[in-house]
Parts: structure tokens; C-alpha cells; sequence
């Protein structure tokens, strides 16, 4: 025979509450006691007892899942953040279900209102950058929206990205300052996103703030594809007076721009510098390594995750904005010898964050 399935009163009753306390604690939602709602997930664990799913969606509108939007999943970048998010969620008893857009709005519009009524929050990367779609969105489904590394201002329960700009600032300092390069150039990045506009910033701040003119032919435009990388940095080798060094804003970039640099023999970094704002798991292994700003992928997922849960116990908390800081990891594609790379030489950002819209 068996044994009938433990009941929400048997945990109440094991724990000494009742039953609305019980259902309060495994629920997470409500003002409980942090002793009390221990001693009910205890007595939960000890008798085996697992809430309906179903039960919960119906007297709660509760569905335990959190929706996660990105314009492209391949990217390393954005595959990393999905898993700080889901290790972030798992265990806070939620699951996560995931979107990807493909970089096309009209499928970031759609993607929104599928999981809207599906979902208890949302965790977006928008390459649409449409204030008034997230918006309508947040108030037609009184959801938490948390947007990460591109945002949206005004709209979200939080907005969590990198420090772009000062993150920037520290590669263009740190070839000028210990490598005494004069002419940077830079390139790519789209402008129009969050990153890219705040790394052009930096780049520019950075080149200001030591004292070197900022040369708009050294500037070149694109997107964050390798084919972008390889396009700019012929450009940018074709000017009379050429660049010394290059300030990639992401890794394709970079990875275009050397293979550039390879294809018309240029030496790397004896004739041209490099160095780029994303690591990845080849930046080590290239031929020379790639001097970068240590990754925070999994960070801003895992800070993403908690501003969503953050949202959802605590309705009326004010949005928060938040800025990861970056470090520098030094190698030796910026001119830096082995020594140096041995000794490294770790400089880091100062990181942001508060409550309100920033």
C-alpha cells in the first residue's frame, strides 16, 4: 500500500505554525519570521513534502518561472549571464525560461508578450531599445522587468550593466601610461546600445584625461562582428600616419583585428598594440595573449536574478541601478613581457549602484 502524500497541515503542524504561516514561509511570499520560516522549510525537508505546482499558480498567479530575453544566445557573453541568472533562481525556487531575438525588435516585441502572461518577472538584454514597448509591458502585466548590459532609462525594476566607460578608460590608460603610446585608435561598437556609446566615452574621456588629441580618423564605426573588426583595422592601417595601438570594444572585434593585423604581417605588439574590453576563453591562448578586462559574464546574470527577486518580495522597492567593476588582465598583447604578466597588475574600476532611476 501506499503511504498518503505529506500535507501542507503535517508540515504546519511539525513546525508549530499555522497553516497560513506554513503556506507564507514556502511560499516565500509575505512577512515571515527568518527563525520561523526555517523551521517550516526544515520540517518540509523532513517530511518529504513538495507544494503542488499547479495548486500554487491557481491561489497565487504564481508561476515560478522567470522569463531571460537576449538578442543572441551563441554569444559567450550572453550564454554566460543566462547561467549566473539560472544558478541564481534554481535556488530560489524558480526556473527560467529563455528567448532569443536574434538582434530583430519585431521578435523582441514578440518575445515580451509571449512570456508576459507566462512568467513573474523578466530578465532582458534589449537590441530594440524601446522604452515605451518595455513600459507598456511592465504596466499592462505588473511585472518586474530587469535590464541588463543594454538599458533602458526609465523603464525596469533595476538595470544592471558593466562599468563601459570607466572599464575602457583603464586599457587606454594603461597604453599610454606604461607603454607611452600616443596615437590609439579605436573601433567598432554599435552606438546606438548602452555598451557602445559608453565605451566610445571611455575611449574618449581616457585619451582627454592623458593628454593625447583625439584624431576622428582614428575612430572607426561598426558593429561587434569579427567582419567589423578586420574592415576597421585595414582602415585604420591604410591612414598616413598610422595607429600604434588599438582599443577593441568586445572580443570578435579584437579576434577580426588580429587576424587582420596577421594577414598583412603587421607584428603584434611590436608595430601595433592591441588591447579589448571582453576576455573570453581563447584570449589566453592566442598568439601573443590578449590583454583585456577580466570577464564579470556570470556576475551580471547572478545581479540580474537577484534585483528580479528582489522585485518580487518587495513590490514597492525603487528601482536600482548597477554598475559591475572591471579589472584589468594584463598579458602580453599590449607590449607588457612575461615578467610583467607574472607580477600582473590588477586595477580596478570602482563599481556604482543605488536606488532610483539613474
Amino acid at each position: 500500500m501506499i503511504a498518503a502524500s505529506p500535507r501542507l497541515t503535517d508540515v504546519a503542524q511539525a513546525a508549530g505554525v499555522s497553516l497560513a504561516t506554513a503556506s507564507r514561509a514556502l511560499s516565500g511570499r509575505g512577512s515571515v519570521a527568518s527563525e520561523t520560516r526555517d523551521r517550516v522549510r526544515q520540517a518540509a525537508t523532513d517530511l518529504d513534502f513538495h507544494p503542488s505546482v499547479a495548486g500554487q499558480t491557481l491561489r497565487t498567479r504564481s508561476t515560478r518561472m522567470i522569463g531571460f530575453i537576449v538578442p543572441d544566445i551563441s554569444s559567450t557573453f550572453y550564454a554566460n549571464a543566462l547561467k549566473g541568472a539560472q544558478h541564481r533562481l534554481l535556488a530560489a525556487g524558480y526556473q527560467i525560461t529563455l528567448m532569443d531575438t536574434d538582434e530583430r525588435p519585431d521578435r523582441e516585441r514578440s518575445a515580451l508578450l509571449a512570456l508576459a502572461g507566462r512568467v513573474d518577472g523578466l530578465i532582458l538584454c534589449s537590441s530594440a531599445g524601446d522604452q515605451s514597448v518595455v513600459r507598456s509591458i511592465e504596466q499592462r502585466f505588473h511585472l518586474p522587468i530587469v535590464l541588463f548590459d543594454n538599458v533602458l532609462e526609465g523603464v525596469g525594476a533595476g538595470r544592471v550593466t558593466l562599468a563601459n566607460e570607466a572599464g575602457i578608460q583603464l586599457l587606454v590608460g594603461h597604453l599610454a601610461e606604461v607603454h607611452g603610446h600616443r596615437r590609439i585608435g579605436y573601433v567598432g561598437g554599435i552606438e546606438s546600445e548602452t555598451s557602445g556609446a559608453e565605451r566610445l566615452a571611455g575611449y574618449q574621456v581616457g585619451m582627454l584625461g592623458n593628454g593625447l588629441p583625439i584624431d576622428e580618423r582614428c575612430v572607426r564605426p561598426g558593429d561587434w562582428t569579427e567582419t567589423a573588426g578586420r574592415s576597421e583595422t585595414a582602415a585604420l592601417l591604410q591612414l598616413d600616419d598610422p595607429v600604434s595601438a588599438i582599443v577593441y570594444p568586445c572580443a570578435d572585434l579584437a579576434l577580426g583585428g588580429l587576424s587582420e593585423l596577421r594577414a598583412r604581417g603587421v607584428s603584434v605588439p611590436e608595430e601595433v598594440a592591441i588591447v579589448c574590453f571582453d576576455d573570453t576563453d581563447a584570449a589566453p591562448l592566442l598568439d601573443p595573449p590578449l590583454t583585456v578586462l577580466a570577464r564579470r559574464d556570470r556576475e551580471i546574470g547572478d545581479l540580474a536574478a537577484s534585483m528580479v527577486l528582489r522585485a518580487l518580495e518587495h513590490t514597492a522597492a525603487a528601482p536600482m541601478d548597477v554598475r559591475i567593476p572591471m579589472e584589468l588582465a594584463v598579458r602580453q598583447s599590449c607590449g607588457c613581457g612575461q615578467r610583467a604578466v607574472r607580477q600582473g597588475i590588477a586595477v580596478r574600476t570602482q563599481a556604482s549602484g543605488g536606488a532610483g532611476a539613474g
